[in-house]
């Protein structure tokens, strides 16, 4: 897939920090996935994507990013050299934001 569009500067991104992590393992641990939701719920902590085919899954938190003003900017935008990798390459696959600028084809 290919991504299209542009930012639109709603900040949903950066509101959220997201985790990805091995399926497989989380439910080892926990026994089940329902087991797991129900765990990282009381934290808090959602399990807002389950991807059997590549073994993972998204943990999302409610943690926004320091770097965001109040006008949905990020402070680091214009500074390659120390913004993360992750904030560049952002969205790389289709997302479940709503107000999202970027599509795939």
């Amino acid at each position: 897939m290919r991504r299209e569009g542009e930012c639109v500067t709603c900040g949903d991104c950066c509101r959220v920090m997201r985790i990805t992590g091995i399926l497989s393992h989380v439910v080892g641990q926990h026994g089940s996935l329902d087991e797991a939701r129900a765990y990282y719920s009381f934290r808090k902590i959602r399990i807002a994507a389950v991807s059997p085919e590549t073994d993972s899954l998204c943990f999302e938190l409610d943690i926004p990013c320091d770097k965001l003003t109040e006008e949905n900017h990020c402070l680091l935008h214009g500074q390659p050299e120390i913004k993360p990798m992750i904030c560049h390459r952002y969205p790389a696959v289709s997302d479940d934001i709503g107000r999202c600028g970027y599509s795939f084809r």
